[in-house]
């Protein structure tokens, strides 16, 4: 497979590594609140997935295969590490942990969506109007052209509550790798297969909020209840982002599973 340069922003330290995928639409900037909690311990590595923020964009199908190839070539010379994960960058998480088992000491879950099977994405993302939106590739390609060349300048205004960088970025991905890595990650997925791999990972947090609308809580909090070693922090009223509106509970979390994975040099 072809190789691909990702963007990566580093804070090295002699000390233990972090790794922080971002989600659909993101860039490694979506880590910037509360990032100096980890920057001032950890040597943390920032990256941008394949087709979005200042990494390559192919014209091609961005399926699974293709982003943890990219992955791999990127982070095959760093030695052990946690990897962080939220929404698109979770799922891609637990796949990187299952072909890669002894590089990953940990994993922290934000926001996973996990619909066990397209068929039951579909189901739970059309409950509402938008959600048939996003459940066509034809309206979804149209909307992500539309935002791009039109509405663009004015989602500062439309997203107010987020932070500008973030708001920002949203514009840095093309249509196709919005659009497949949304139906090749996250609707028709082997992730069930990828969380078989890993289910006995005893350092595994979830982190999810209860009013999450774009990823169902019940199917994560039935993900902890098959597999007791796994931890949940359910948070409520931080949406999808739960690393925006509750950063305290995310970064104490990964400070936490930072300790328990590396015992000799925690903080």
């Amino acid at each position: 497979m072809k190789s691909y340069n990702l963007h990566i922003v580093e804070y090295p330290k002699s000390a233990p590594k972090i790794v922080l995928l971002h989600g659909l639409g993101g860039t490694h900037r979506y880590w910037s609140t509360g990032l100096e909690k980890l920057t001032q311990h950890y040597h943390v590595i920032l990256v941008d997935l394949l087709g979005f923020g200042d990494s390559d964009k192919p014209w091609t199908n961005y399926t699974k295969e293709r982003h943890i190839h990219a992955l791999r070539e990127l982070l095959k010379r760093f030695d052990r590490f946690v990897l962080v994960g939220h929404s698109l960058g979770a799922a891609l998480s637990i796949t990187y942990k299952a072909r890669f088992p002894q590089q990953i000491t940990g994993l922290v879950l934000i926001s996973l969506p996990f619909f066990q099977s397209e068929e039951k994405a579909y189901q739970w993302m059309r409950r509402t109007p938008s959600g048939w939106l996003w459940t066509n590739m034809l309206t979804t390609i149209i909307t992500c052209l539309i935002t791009r060349r039109v509405i663009g300048k004015l989602l500062p205004y439309f997203l107010k509550q987020y932070p500008p960088e973030i708001v920002e970025d949203l514009l840095k991905h093309t249509f196709l790798s919005s659009t497949t890595s949304l139906w090749h990650v996250l609707y028709n997925s082997t992730l069930p297969s990828d969380i078989q791999e890993i289910a006995d990972n005893a350092n595994t947090v979830c982190i999810h909020s209860f009013d999450d609308d774009a990823a169902p809580y019940k199917t994560v909090l039935s993900l902890s209840e098959r597999n007791p070693q796994w931890k949940l922090i359910t948070v409520d009223g931080s949406g999808h982002h739960p690393w925006l509106w509750s950063n305290r509970i995310c970064t104490d979390a990964v400070i936490n599973l930072m300790n328990e994975s590396f015992p000799n040099q925690s903080v």
